[in-house]
């Protein structure tokens, strides 16, 4: 990488001795041109410089290395900053050449140079063994890659790892590294569960695990972590957890100064959703009464915006706002600084799921149901400009309408919002989708 930037940089010092001798030329040129002549040029350079912005469109962009739609489908996608890297899993074996592992992989896909690599290898670049890898997020710039795995060989162990026993590793793209970041006690495996999240600098990751594995806890509960990768150090987060209580999801803000984070009890009952200052161990509890007290909802699906001010979270049944309908499932916006909460609808109706907050907390995703039949449910992308009202459908079809079958849901916000990701099992959101399976999709919003 060292001689690829020098060179780089070598290359940027030639092209601007180059541009500013081509620009004394042209200056020399011009010399004699009238007044006239030269500003009406300006006025064409300019005229063409402000040509329009790309409008809303949607594109595919789960593809294989080949540029080929994936029969089997994706999940996901994550996005980078810039929207450049997408990062999503599949178990089929022909998003990349060489994939004989049969089980579920995680790739990187450059939708600018349309390239695809597998990440969820060992550092020598070795394809993970028998246990499959799920979910992926990716940091900022696209360098880091975290994932879940049940896969032993992708690092090297000091003892024999659990056969069943899930682990969390970053893949850093740039130098080809994987590490495992839940490391036991004994330095054996963390035993992760499903949920997790990465800092958009890819310093921290939030997951949930065993607090027998990772601290040697009589207790063994599921908890939230977060690790600092820079010095290494994993710090237990959801501190007051009852006893008879886990954890069952964590959300870190894009700066990894705030964790929210869900606990419940295993037969039923009230959950509790927190809010965690990381920076100064102050914690919130989300879903409470304007007076203060835990309601009886159950809070899931939380995402923040990036300075962690603001909560979007699905709950059933809760009673934070009086005007909310009770017995079903809506969305839910939290206000850290006011300690304020509103209750969010489409066209006046509730209803509403898998809220997305763009990095700024301006835009809200969510995904609506609409009943087709007596037991279909279609579902469909919008977003809402949380300043102006103003709401754009996102799973707009080839005809121009909302997609009339299947399932579909936001993933994540890129370009300061302007962009969305989201999956879909439709065939009508772009032409040439015949694989049956559910995609991943860009959307470039107005």
């Amino acid at each position: 990488m060292t001689t690829t930037n020098t060179n780089t940089n070598t290359n940027t010092n030639e092209n601007e001795n180059k541009n500013k001798n081509t620009g004394g030329s042209v200056l020399r040129s011009m010399r004699g041109v009238s007044v006239a002549v030269l500003a009406g040029a300006m006025v064409a350079l300019s005229a063409t410089s402000a040509a329009p912005a790309p409008g809303p469109r949607t594109e595919r962009i789960t593809l294989s290395a080949s540029g080929e739609q994936i029969q089997r489908g994706a999940g996901g996608p994550a996005l980078s900053s810039d929207g450049r890297y997408a990062a999503f899993v599949s178990d089929d074996a022909g998003v990349v050449a060489g994939d004989t592992n049969g089980v579920t992989d995680v790739f990187v896909r450059d939708l600018r140079r349309g390239t695809v690599e597998r990440v969820n290898v060992a550092s020598d670049g070795t394809q993970a063994d028998g246990g499959g890898s799920h979910r992926a997020e990716i940091s900022g710039d696209g360098r880091y890659v975290a994932f879940v795995s049940r896969a032993k060989n992708l690092v090297d162990w000091s003892e024999p790892p659990h056969p069943y026993a899930d682990d969390m590793y970053v893949h850093d793209r740039r130098t080809g590294r994987t590490e495992r970041v839940s490391i036991a006690a004994d330095g054996g495996s963390g035993s992760v569960f499903d949920s997790f999240d990465m800092s958009r600098d890819g310093r921290y990751v939030a997951f949930t695990a065993s607090s027998g594995r990772m601290e040697g806890d009589p207790a063994d509960q599921t908890l939230a972590y977060v690790v600092d990768r820079r010095t290494g150090t994993a710090e237990r987060i959801s501190d007051h957890v009852p006893s008879d209580w886990y954890v069952a999801s964590v959300t870190l803000s894009a700066d990894g100064s705030h964790l929210a984070y869900v606990q419940r009890h295993p037969r039923g009952g009230r959950h509790e959703l927190w809010l965690a200052d990381l920076r100064t161990g102050e914690r919130k509890l989300v879903n409470a009464t304007p007076e203060g007290h835990p309601t009886h909802g159950s809070p899931a699906g939380a995402t923040l915006s990036e300075d962690g001010s603001l909560v979007a979270y699905s709950s059933f049944d809760e009673d934070v706002v009086p005007e909310a309908p009770t017995y079903t499932w809506e969305l839910y916006l939290y206000d850290g600084r006011t300690g304020k909460t509103r209750w969010m609808t489409h066209e006046g109706r509730g209803g509403l799921g898998a809220g997305i907050l763009s990095p700024d907390g301006r835009r809200l995703a969510y995904l609506t149901e609409t009943p087709s039949g007596e037991e279909t449910v279609v579902e469909n992308v919008h977003v809402r400009d949380l300043r102006t009202g103003r709401t754009e459908l996102v799973t707009r079809t080839v005809t121009g309408g909302p997609q009339s079958e299947g399932y579909a849901a936001p993933t994540a916000f890129a370009r300061d919002g302007r962009l969305l990701a989201f999956s879909s099992s439709s065939s009508a959101l772009v032409p040439g989708d015949t694989n049956a399976a559910g995609d991943g999709f860009l959307r470039r919003l107005r």
